[in-house]
């Protein structure tokens, strides 16, 4: 076919692609297409496609060359020499400079380009043409008598260049090899990235001279968009410092580092120069201000990207402490002038990258840059961010666009975040100076503890009142509320907000005895508003709407108070609240008499303790409220927040062990009233226990806040103090009584286990009170098991084991043997039979397996080699029967399906627990238990026989299910002898799972990776000992097509996918090895599904060559490893040889 006609042909195909679609049918559009792509595949097309260009203006088609040269570059390289390279470079850049070109085609053919560039450079050993054609680009950047549509394009060829050099594109190594690519970027960061930012800068310094009104034009934006878009991809530039010497740490470094979202500027220090000497920081304060007179919102955004960029500055550039000083200084200096200027007009979207510029800064004085600062600079510095950050918390109230919320709380993150360094900065450098002085630093002059809690008071202040509804806080009484958002926990604001509740601790903490009087005053108001809101007459939606306002105050106050008096970091109490309450005039009586009759009245009490005395009084209206059933007033999310504050609480303050309280002084008065020793704190564990028993008796709904207490209890119970002083709780006794006759039925299964999990904990040296109501409630279940009421069983059975699981989690081995031989094993072993009558309760069976693998997990390590022996005895018979019962349910409906799912997931944590426990080990090693190894095998075997032959692509959907199987699979393969008992149809079966995981698109990444080490523990065993493996070595045949296909249908698409390709080099290899006289006939076999008889022949000599080279002999390490080296190669050109870029 001539030119002419393959124009002619391309033109007709480019009209059929653009015509509407009543114009022409799906067929045709088809047609069209596959035109095109075996145009794109055209070897050695550029003198064609340069005809193509002089020939024709229609823009499909030039695009679609464009298309062609850049596949060709890729996969023709070889044929051109570097002057023909240059050559091409220079033309495509001519001729999109003289034509009329739509965007994307001009796009196209600078990546072309950019890709040409990057290989000049890569064959040119003087480093010199490359340089010569950047330095070209520039200039007619900078020459501002240049057209502009030269500038523009040569702006995109720039972009385009730095991305084709940047590791975070992930297209930019296709075609070569990631050493070579990462060769490439070192050379162009080092010696083209600074002078390429240089000429951008100042060719965006002259053309902002001309920004005059007048002269603003369109041209003169979309030439100040292109170039503050290439200061933007330099500024967020993948520095890579460990690239100076390509080790295997710096390859892998460099490839998962770019996996970071947010990228810092990391600069060489040859740049600071450029930087600092340059003003570079106040110039593009400059940039930004200039931009945002224009109200452009691209170029505002960009502006504040490049100065977002230039705020995390970090790296070799800040070795030299004037360096970090004039840094902060200046940047510092920008940041005041502009809030200053833009203080009353500042949109939302800006405020957001100004608390990141002020977060950046202020991590940036945390270290030594605090001492040698500017202290007025600061001190306005610290004036403004206050300012700034009450102006956002007021001005949040007036957000209702979810949007514009989601920004304001990023804001007030940065910002509170920003407070909670500088505070932490400012008393590290007091504390260092007090023990040793700073040379050269005056303290005098620095900021005062006064003065900074001048700057913080407001922010606690205000970010209390924009959570509170009015008069006392911001919010006003406009909001509807929606019963379903009070009463359900949709979203837990104790999480959302835990950042910004973290910070606003700290900020409280500095300001102790300001914030707890201010926490204390609000939180006795709100419930006084609380109490009258109930007792008051009137409408039940009035009361209901104000009982709604009230009781979201109390959620936030809560919060805030929590996270005040508490260090959720460090369980502990804080230094400045244990300060606080050393230091005020409280008398120890007074404040202990207050804490048992709840009287707040008193002056002299502890400031501390008078909070927690609000916090009781609070409970305990709570606690009337439920047991007069009057739930209604009981909000669940303030329950919520209420149990999480109580948990923290008796975390931190209640009977604190000796060993845990690390202070240098201890405040009287909290270890009178929450000391070990202390009538009060005993007193307060029966108040918080009676609590608990009532919301488990009227809020068995509300499942979170329950599981959430029964878990701040179990944690409680981790000291042994706290667990005598638990030992004496009349109420503790109390509910163990309710929990044996049952009397709480509708408990959580969690909150279950958690309870006898705590019981078992507490009464360690009693148990039979634990134990002794159980083994009576289990004897009437197994005398009821034969009855005809299935449904009540399998109720007493479900909470039997419950009971059972939170016993085996409080176990020790001191209390393990008395308790496992009066009733645990006696329930074990009658799982069997229970299995056997009860199989059709899906969630019966569930129970039992999970059982199983409970005690498995809990008791393996007390077990004797008998009991061992026994217990796995049952299992086998466990499973044994479970195999019975499911012959009948082959044909599974979508209920049974997913009932199938999680039964199997319960079986195979149970055989993967048995391997991390290397139980397995004893299968293969002689000197192990010859029975013990017999009946792990039994249960290895029964497994294995149940799963593997129900096992379908519906229940490998369920991603949990899916990877337990595949790493019990993966443990089996390790050593062949554990094949010996199988069936050959199972071992079929095990085959075609691993085959289904390479071919099925459903399947994760990781079990595709776990499936290709399956192939290779079976392929190294049957290479290393083939005449024992006979039966192994023809089953893997059928493998290495499968790897074939997967190579050429998926690793040549993930090609960035480092660590998946080096597994299949391996599975690769070892397969070979297992075939050393005829790998070539099997290699030529597969590679016929390519369908190109060249393509075919130049991947087979490829192969070969690189096994001849390494050798075929897998035991050596050494072979294995250079021939993965070769593999990725052989992967480069691969993807040279289908262009797939």
């Amino acid at each position: 076919m001539s030119t002419a006609e393959l124009l002619q042909q391309l033109e007709t195909c480019a009209q059929i692609i653009m015509a509407p679609p009543d114009k022409v049918t799906m067929n045709d559009r088809n047609r069209a297409q596959d035109v095109f792509l075996n145009f794109q595949q055209k070897n050695n097309p550029f003198d064609l496609c340069r005809e193509l260009m002089e020939m024709t203006s229609n823009q499909v088609v030039l695009f679609q060359v464009g298309s062609c040269l850049k596949h060709g570059v890729i996969r023709d390289w070889d044929l051109l020499k570097l002057e023909q390279g240059k050559a091409l470079f220079t033309f495509l850049f001519e001729y999109t400079n003289q034509r009329q070109l739509e965007q994307y085609v001009i796009e196209e053919f600078m990546l072309v380009s950019a890709i040409i560039l990057k290989r000049i450079q890569l064959g040119d050993s003087q480093k010199e043409m490359d340089k010569m054609l950047i330095e070209q680009l520039c200039d007619l950047i900078k020459n501002q008598s240049s057209p502009l549509t030269i500038r523009l394009n040569a702006c995109s060829a720039i972009s385009l260049i730095i991305a084709e050099f940047c590791t975070i594109n992930q297209n930019s190594d296709y075609g070569i090899s990631w050493f070579s690519h990462l060769a490439a970027q070192r050379h162009f960061e080092k010696f083209q990235l600074k002078n390429i930012f240089q000429s951008i800068v100042s060719a965006l310094f002259d053309h902002m001279k001309l920004s005059d009104n007048d002269k603003r034009t369109n041209e003169w934006v979309k030439l100040s968009t292109k170039l503050i878009r290439i200061c933007e991809a330099i500024l967020s530039w993948n520095f890579n410092f460990l690239l100076e010497s390509c080790t295997i740490l710096a390859l892998t470094y460099a490839r998962n580092r770019d996996r970071i979202e947010s990228m810092v500027f990391q600069p060489h220090s040859d740049w600071v120069q450029l930087i600092f000497d340059g003003n570079l920081i106040s110039f593009f304060f400059e940039v930004y201000l200039s931009f945002r007179s224009l109200e452009n919102s691209t170029l505002v955004h960009h502006a504040l990207q490049c100065l977002n960029q230039l705020s995390t500055m970090t790296g070799p550039i800040f070795l030299q402490r004037d360096v970090r000083k004039k840094f902060c200084e200046i940047f510092i200096s920008n940041i005041v002038n502009l809030i200053n200027m833009i203080f009353d007009i500042v949109t939302i979207h800006e405020l957001v990258f100004l608390a990141n510029f002020i977060n950046s800064i202020c991590n940036r004085l945390r270290s030594d840059s605090l001492q040698y600062c500017d202290v007025s600079l600061l001190k306005n510095f610290w004036e403004i961010m206050s300012k700034l950050t009450c102006k956002v918390l007021v001005e949040s109230v007036q957000i209702s666009d979810e949007e514009n919320m989601v920004k304001c709380n990023q804001t007030i993150d940065f910002l509170v975040n920003s407070w909670m360094v500088v505070i932490n900065g400012i008393q590290y450098t007091y504390e260092f100076h007090d023990k040793k002085p700073i040379e050269n630093f005056d303290m005098s002059q620095f900021i005062t503890i006064e003065q900074l809690t001048t700057l913080t008071r407001p922010i606690f202040e205000n970010y209390i009142r924009a959570h509170l509804y009015q008069p006392e806080g911001l919010v006003p009484l406009t909001t509807s509320f929606d019963d379903e958002e009070v009463h359900e926990l949709e979203e837990d604001d104790s999480t959302l907000y835990r950042e910004q509740l973290n910070a606003i601790g700290v900020i409280a903490q500095f300001d102790a005895a300001h914030s707890v009087n201010t926490l204390t005053q609000l939180l006795i108001m709100k419930l006084r508003s609380f109490e009258s809101c109930i007792m008051e007459n009137g409408s039940i939606e009035e009361k209901t709407k104000r009982w709604s306002y009230i009781s979201e105050d109390i959620h936030w106050i809560l919060m805030i108070s929590m996270h005040s008096l508490t260090l959720c970091t460090e369980n502990e109490i804080p230094s400045s609240i244990m300060k606080l309450s050393i230091a005020s005039t409280a008398d120890v009586m007074v404040t202990q008499n207050a804490l048992q009759t709840m009287d707040i009245t008193q002056e002299s009490i502890d400031p501390v303790v008078r909070f927690m005395i609000v916090i009781f009084k609070f409970i305990n209206m709570e606690k009337c409220l439920l047991e007069r059933q009057m739930v209604q007033w009981v909000s669940p999310q303030v329950s919520h927040t209420l149990a999480l504050f109580i948990s923290r609480f008796m975390q931190i303050y209640l009977i604190l062990p000796e060993y845990e309280a690390d202070f240098v002084e201890m405040s009287l008065s909290l270890n009178t009233c929450f000391g070990v020793d202390s009538p009060s704190a005993k007193q307060l564990i029966n108040f918080l226990l009676d609590y608990l028993l009532v919301k488990f008796s009227s809020m068995a709904s509300e499942v979170k806040l329950l599981e959430l207490s029964s878990a701040g209890l179990l944690t409680f119970c981790k000291y042994k103090d706290r667990i005598k002083v638990m030992q004496q709780s009349s109420s503790l006794m109390n509910l163990l009584e309710k929990f044996t006759r049952n009397e709480l039925p509708n408990l959580n299964v969690n909150v279950r286990r958690n309870m006898y999990n705590i019981f078992v904990i507490v009464f360690n040296n009693n148990l039979d009170i634990v134990i002794d109501p159980l083994m009576v409630a289990y004897q009437k279940f197994y005398i009821e098991l034969n009855a005809g009421n299935k449904e009540l069983v399998r109720e007493h059975f479900m909470q039997t084991v419950e009971c059972t699981q939170g016993i085996a989690f409080g176990l020790t081995n001191k209390t393990f043997s008395t308790v496992w031989n009066k009733f645990l094993s006696h329930v074990y072993n009658d799982l069997p039979r229970v299995m056997s009558l009860m199989h059709n309760f899906s969630s019966v069976v569930q129970a039992i397996l999970e059982l199983m693998f409970t005690f498995s997990v809990t008791f393996c390590c007390f077990f004797k080699e008998s009991e061992s022996i026994a217990f796995y005895n049952t299992a086998v018979n466990i499973l044994t029967e479970y195999a019975t019962r499911n012959k009948e349910k082959y044909s599974l409906d979508s209920a049974r399906g997913e009932e199938l799912q999680n039964e199997f997931i319960w079986i195979l944590k149970f055989l993967n627990d048995l391997s991390n426990q290397d139980i397995f080990y004893f299968f293969t090693n002689p000197s192990a238990s010859s029975s013990l190894s017999t009946t792990i095998g039994k249960v290895v075997l029964t497994s294995l026989n149940i799963i593997i032959p129900l096992m379908s692509n519906e229940l490998l959907e369920n991603a949990t299910l899916c990877t337990l199987y595949y790493k019990l699979l993966e443990f089996i393969a390790q050593d062949s002898e554990r094949f010996k008992g199988f069936p050959f149809k199972l071992f079929e079966s095990f085959l075609k799972c691993v085959d289904y995981a390479f071919k099925s698109p459903n399947i994760s990444t990781e079990i595709k990776t776990i499936s290709f080490k399956i192939i290779i523990e079976l392929g190294l065993q049957a290479a290393n000992e083939p005449e024992k493996n006979q039966e192994v070595v023809k089953s893997l045949l059928p493998f290495l097509r499968s790897i074939f296909e997967f190579i050429f249908c998926e690793l040549v698409k993930s090609h960035n996918d480092h660590n998946l390709r080096d597994i299949v080099s391996l599975a690769l290899y070892t397969l070979l090895c297992c075939y050393k006289d005829t790998y070539r006939e099997h290699l030529r076999d597969v590679l016929r599904m390519v369908g190109n008889v060249e393509a075919e022949q130049a991947i087979h000599s490829s192969l070969t060559e690189i096994v001849e080279q390494v050798g075929i002999n897998c035991k050596i390490n050494q072979n294995r490893l250079a021939f993965q080296k070769r593999f990725a190669e052989f992967i480069n050109k691969l993807h040279s040889m289908l262009s797939l870029r």
